[in-house]
């Protein structure tokens, strides 16, 4: 499911005896049906100036300020569940995911109904990243471990899969199915899915896409990405990690070491695509399946033993934490606040 990855810039200056107007179009992409990359045209309405230059808010460093804000975005997530399980305790938990996740559904509504791009990608993206963690992983934290009593899987007296993580193996079929459905949708602008459907002769009978780029809800588009870029890769990494696929063991090394190569070279070329992006919205949104694909190697190489996942044990390392929390929340408010675009703004 490989997100769209080209972007085009097109500058075609037209002067007047007055004024000169540029008129960029910047095709991107967005996810799962929009959400792993969107197209978007842009133009500086007539007589509105256009957002001064920056040496900072350039190519290539809105790619790497959007990727290393969705990698600690990712750690930082994992650690903010830990840490809500060990202040609540876990049936104190299963009673407050419900209002989290009620709390980010009324922040997205706010979205949904924003003209402002900016606001409308930072919302999708952080309650998609809630959403995730309440109704989806503390959910089925509650029926594997308090409902169906499951037992997690062992290896040698090790915990490797917890009950929440098996009962999610299972939902593969579901995020297949889905996959089926944005291959087959006519308005999709991931590039792995134009490609097949270019290769199975398919634009032709599905026509051609009835939206613009000012038809587009930015929230409810980032919001479904970040969910179903996750769900994705949760389901690869436990595939990876399931001994009835991949054995038990060094039986299982080769599997992981491939996982790793196709995680770097496939987040890699998500990454050079990404370093050529100039707008921040557009970056945000390309951001979140580099970083996911990304972040597949790091649970593979920490259960080698190679680094240690400090966002699992919050209390161990809360310093640390707390340090990589204050460079996510900056670099979420320098990307935020940087010069923007008319459209991502909803200045149309």
């Amino acid at each position: 499911m490989a997100p769209r990855t080209d972007s085009l810039h097109r500058t075609l200056p037209v002067w007047g005896a007055c004024q000169k107007y540029t008129l960029v179009f910047t095709m991107a992409v967005s996810p799962p049906h929009e959400a792993l990359g969107m197209a978007t045209s842009t133009a500086a309405p007539s007589g509105r100036p256009t957002p001064p230059g920056s040496t900072l808010w350039r190519a290539p460093y809105v790619g790497i300020f959007a990727l290393v804000s969705m990698l600690l975005g990712i750690g930082l997530a994992h650690a903010l569940m830990r840490a809500i399980e060990e202040a609540l305790g876990h049936d104190l938990t299963y009673v407050a995911q419900l209002f989290i996740g009620a709390g980010a559904i009324v922040w997205l509504w706010y979205g949904v109904r924003s003209r402002n791009e900016n606001f409308a990608t930072w919302t999708g993206f952080f309650t998609g990243i809630v959403i995730w963690m309440t109704w989806v992983e503390l959910y089925y934290m509650y029926y594997g471990r308090k409902v169906f009593g499951m037992m997690p899987r062992t290896d040698a007296g090790t915990v490797t899969t917890e009950p929440e993580y098996l009962i999610m193996t299972a939902t593969t079929g579901v995020l297949m199915f889905m996959l089926v459905f944005y291959l087959f949708d006519k308005d999709t602008r991931c590039n792995f899915f134009v490609w097949f459907q270019d290769r199975l002769g398919l634009r032709e009978g599905l026509g051609t896409s009835t939206r613009t780029a000012r038809d587009r809800n930015y929230a409810i588009i980032t919001f479904m990405e970040t969910i179903y870029v996750t769900w994705f890769c949760y389901a690869w990494n436990l595939l990876v990690f399931d001994p009835t696929f991949v054995g038990y063991g060094r039986d299982a090394l080769p599997a992981e070491v491939a996982t790793v190569f196709v995680s770097i070279a496939w987040g890699g070329f998500c990454l050079s695509r990404l370093l050529r992006y100039r707008r921040t919205s557009t970056a945000v949104r390309y951001g979140i399946p580099t970083a996911n694909i990304l972040w597949i190697s790091v649970e593979i190489v920490s259960g080698w033993g190679l680094l240690t996942e400090i966002w699992l044990y919050p209390q161990k390392y809360w310093l640390q934490l707390l340090g990589l929390t204050g460079a996510f929340v900056l670099l979420a408010v320098l990307i935020y606040t940087a010069p923007k675009k008319a459209s991502e703004i909803g200045e149309w």
